[in-house]
């Protein structure tokens, strides 16, 4: 019997990774193009979102970008973030990191998309927070912008503060935080497929493709049931 073959994209990343973005496009456009060129026969591909956090020292709160840019990169920061401007307006993001509000601690948006995973809804809601936070300016640090944000996948605003101010999904995204750290993971994004093949980095749509067609390939020896001799003997 044929079964349905999936590919599980594991994505190691944190909201305010401007190249975790530019990493998300890359890998999206890999897709469209493999499924268009019709070389990964699958059916689906499982995206998952795995926590990180960059800089878990910034207060809940958050603080001023700019004063906290130049505190880790000194004056004149601006000018060293041109080329991820640039890699981004390639892939269609417009970065503009003199106008970001806040450095922002991302602990309970992870929590929420731990909760959006079960839901079924957890890659549109990533995409919704990096939106957000990186092309729309906003301060995810405020209960009324994610609450918002949240009510346009239906979530109610009670569900979305009981999260918030609460310690739901706590436990597993330390644990999930940890699990990576002890694999190694020190920088996003990573991606891993299948839980074997390993990426670092944002690379290049083309990259992604190769591996997708590879792991496809890798999974196009199907089962097929017929007449066999059994350890019992009763067939033969």
């Amino acid at each position: 019997m044929n079964k349905e073959k999936v590919i599980r994209i594991d994505v190691v990343s944190d909201v305010v990774c401007p190249w975790c973005y530019i990493g998300k496009r890359r890998l999206e456009k890999a897709i469209e193009g493999t499924q268009l060129s019709n070389n990964v026969q699958v059916k689906d591909i499982e995206i998952i979102y795995r926590a990180y956090q960059l800089d878990p020292s910034v207060p809940n709160e958050g603080m001023d970008f700019q004063t906290y840019m130049e505190n880790r990169f000194g004056a004149g920061f601006v000018s060293k973030f041109q080329q991820v401007e640039q890699a981004a307006q390639i892939e269609g993001l417009d970065f503009d990191f003199s106008s970001l509000p806040k450095a922002i601690n991302t602990f309970t948006l992870h929590r929420i998309l731990t909760i959006a995973l079960k839901d079924g809804i957890q890659a549109e809601v990533k995409e919704a927070f990096m939106k957000a936070y990186f092309i729309d300016k906003q301060d995810l640090t405020q209960e009324n912008i994610l609450v918002k944000l949240l009510k346009k996948y239906d979530w109610s605003a009670e569900k979305t503060l009981s999260i918030i101010n609460s310690d739901i999904a706590t436990d597993e995204v330390k644990e999930e935080m940890n699990y990576y750290r002890q694999l190694g993971v020190t920088g996003v994004p990573f991606f891993i497929f299948n839980q074997k093949y390993a990426v670092s980095g944002a690379q290049p749509a083309e990259v992604f493709m190769e591996i997708l067609e590879k792991v496809s390939k890798e999974m196009a020896v199907e089962m097929l049931e017929g007449e066999v001799c059994d350890v019992d003997g009763e067939n033969c």
